[in-house]
């Protein structure tokens, strides 16, 4: 895999055989956002092959929601099957070399695909590139994607097992279809998932150090969802990592290691959703983490409040959500490194 390469700047330099992309935007319910998510495609300085967005069964207008973008792009509809199930039908019903993702409520900055093409241009070896990109909370930006997850400059195997170290890249097609897309089971996740696919599957990566993309974390965004279930995902994909032949001893021991201490952070946010709902099991779910092997010792005890009276963990739990960021929350959940 390639470490730290730099795109050129100018579309210039791109060879001949300049890649074709097709950018794929998964939609549901994005009818506030959909239309500036495509309006930052069409205002790139070197423009797709295509736009492809897959409806996936929402109930709202998306063309309305285009209003005259509706001609630039291809819609493709399904039943309602979840965001793993849209990529895959919008790459279905793509035709470009490269796939590249964008979500309904992100934005590309002006020069993502060039830069994009004239890395893949230059290094034909090339099957994923990834840029840098902005966290954005509201109009402000916060952070950007490499201050907080640094792209590793070796050992890229072992780094995506333990956190997911790119997101939104340009993967070239057929090799997204030969590991077989999107796993449509995984509710959330299903891009991480993926990625360790095509990382273990020997896909060669570039990243490009300038920050090209837009996240825009939102309460109502697909990333700053519930973390039970994206922490079930990640107990689950990380399951299934165990079943990839490709992996050798050093890194099967580090995927069990991780399915260990991901199956106990899982059984620690139940017991606080638990908590926080006023569920009927909250003193059980506490209770199997004061006598259940591998928690620490603050963990045992902050379940032993809440097994002697989950209200009143309820309530210091609620001191500290007031103080929390949803948006570096889901940053965490993703095994990203955070500020102090």
């Amino acid at each position: 895999m390639i470490s730290g390469y730099r795109a050129f700047a100018n579309v210039s330099r791109l060879r001949q055989q300049v890649p074709t992309l097709s950018v794929v935007i998964p939609y549901y319910r994005g009818a506030s956002v959909i239309a500036d998510a495509v309006r930052s495609v069409l205002e790139q300085t070197m423009q797709p092959s295509e736009i492809v967005i897959c409806d996936d069964g929402s109930p709202d207008d998306l063309e309305a929601a285009l209003g005259p973008l509706r001609s630039a792009v291809k819609i493709v509809r399904q039943r309602n099957g979840g965001i793993g199930a849209a990529m895959n039908a919008a790459t279905g019903a793509c035709s470009g070399d490269f796939v590249v993702q964008l979500d309904q409520d992100d934005a590309f900055l002006p020069r993502r695909l060039e830069l994009i093409a004239a890395t893949v241009a230059e290094r034909p070896d090339v099957d994923i590139v990834a840029t840098d990109a902005l966290i954005e909370r509201g109009e402000e930006v916060i952070t950007t994607m490499e201050a907080v997850n640094p792209f590793p400059q070796s050992d890229q195997r072992m780094a995506i097992l333990h956190k997911c170290v790119f997101l939104w890249p340009a993967v070239r097609r057929s090799l997204l279809l030969s590991v077989g897309g999107y796993d449509e089971s995984l509710p959330v996740m299903q891009d991480w998932d993926c990625f360790v696919r095509l990382v273990l599957g020997g896909g060669v990566t570039a990243f490009i150090h300038e920050p090209l993309y837009r996240w825009r974390m939102t309460p109502g965004s697909r990333s700053s969802r519930d973390r039970v279930a994206n922490i079930q995902a990640q107990v689950q994909m990380t399951a299934k990592t165990l079943g990839e032949a490709s992996l050798d001893a050093r890194e099967r021991t580090a995927v069990e290691a991780l399915l260990a201490a991901r199956s106990l952070t899982l059984a620690r946010e139940q017991a606080r959703h638990a908590v926080e709902t006023h569920a009927a099991d909250a003193r059980r779910r506490s209770l199997q983490l004061v006598t259940g092997k591998g928690f620490d010792l603050a963990t045992r005890a902050k379940a032993s409040i809440a097994v002697l009276s989950p209200r009143a963990a309820d309530r210091f739990m609620a001191r500290r959500r007031e103080r929390a960021d949803p948006g570096l929350g889901a940053l965490a959940q993703r095994g990203f490194h955070l500020p102090q």
